[in-house]
């Protein structure tokens, strides 16, 4: 099934709706009993026809399968690629003074203007704390395009969403 309409049925449902909107306005315009009303009522009518293209548009907006968010597969092995120092910033909010927590944490490298798609592996019971340098793997999404901008001794900033978590730098390509 076609998630588009054609041209040709985008000009037939024009024209058809020009011609409904012609009749009704000819039908209130002429007087009560005249032919020239009948005819203004028979070109009002051509809108029902629209009405199942209408909808038909409507269910293929409905049914019309989402993009997948760019991301991490859910089934994906972690496969590092570089390896960086990590410094979290203090959090003003006692709650929020460990942000990452153990397993693979979603993030993004932030170097100038550009961002890269990450995620930390964070092993278990030795979640980073506040102000202190921890030494952690990062996998890149598109390593690809990341590393070449990625160089040892890059600092970066650490996002998660839009929020800072801290500040790194490079420490060098991971070993696999």
């Amino acid at each position: 099934m076609h998630s588009t309409i054609s041209s040709r049925r985008q000009a037939i449902t024009v024209v058809l709706l020009v011609f409904a909107a012609a009749g009704g306005l000819v039908r209130w315009l002429a007087p009560q009993p005249s032919l020239a009303r009948d005819l203004g009522s028979l070109l009002l009518v051509l809108w029902l026809p629209i009405i199942g293209n209408i909808i038909a548009w409507l269910v293929a907006r409905a049914h019309k399968p989402k993009a997948p968010q760019p991301g991490f597969a859910s089934d994906r092995a972690f496969a590092p690629s570089i390896r960086i120092e990590l410094t979290l910033l203090a959090a003003s909010v006692p709650a929020q003074n460990r942000p990452v927590r153990a397993g693979l944490f979603p993030c993004m490298l932030a170097l100038g203007s550009e961002a890269f798609s990450a995620r930390l592996r964070v092993p278990h019971g030795e979640e980073p704390v506040p102000e202190v340098p921890k030494t952690l793997e990062v996998e890149l999404l598109r390593p690809e395009l990341a590393l070449p901008r990625l160089p040892a001794g890059s600092e970066v900033m650490v996002l998660a969403g839009r929020s800072l978590l801290g500040r790194g730098h490079v420490i060098g390509v991971a070993e696999a």
